[in-house]
């Protein structure tokens, strides 16, 4: 494999690491069970990339963008959250939607750099695209109806 490809791919594979480490820390601390959950499924989510991640090649990485997902862009709209031990669920979502949305402008910004790596960080972008919008599906299912 092209050695800046497999940096490329240890980069993601690092992010996610990092993303599934707050979430596994923030589990620890939250006060109420549905955040507990929620931050539990996260942490297993990123940890689940990060396995795929190390077992993709460049090419295969390209291969499994299966398309876009549809912005719902309610994250657009919502304040910035910091993580804390009483956060409600709706704040949870908020934080979760913020760290994707995050996620793919990381992602984005380096697929524009173009280069070889230009293809892996569309597709990654793509992936932690639609990650925000189940959140946003969610959470305009579950938590915008109850307001």
């Amino acid at each position: 494999m092209n050695e800046k490809l497999r940096e490329v791919l240890d980069f993601a594979m690092a992010k996610e690491r990092e993303a599934e480490a707050f979430y596994t820390e923030w589990a620890g601390k939250v006060k109420r069970d549905a955040v507990q959950k929620l931050f539990n499924e996260l942490a297993a989510t990123e940890h689940g990339h990060q396995e795929l991640l190390s077992r993709l090649s460049p090419a295969e990485m390209v291969a499994r963008d299966s398309g876009e997902a549809t912005d719902l862009n309610l994250s657009d709209f919502l304040v910035d959250i910091e993580a804390k031990a009483e956060m409600s669920i709706q704040e949870a979502m908020i934080l979760a939607m913020k760290r994707e949305e995050a996620a793919v402008a990381l992602y984005e910004r380096l697929a524009s750099l173009g280069g070889e790596a230009e293809a892996v960080f569309t597709a990654l972008a793509s992936e932690e695209r639609k990650h925000k919008n189940q959140l946003e599906i969610e959470y305009d299912e579950h938590i915008l109806t109850e307001i």
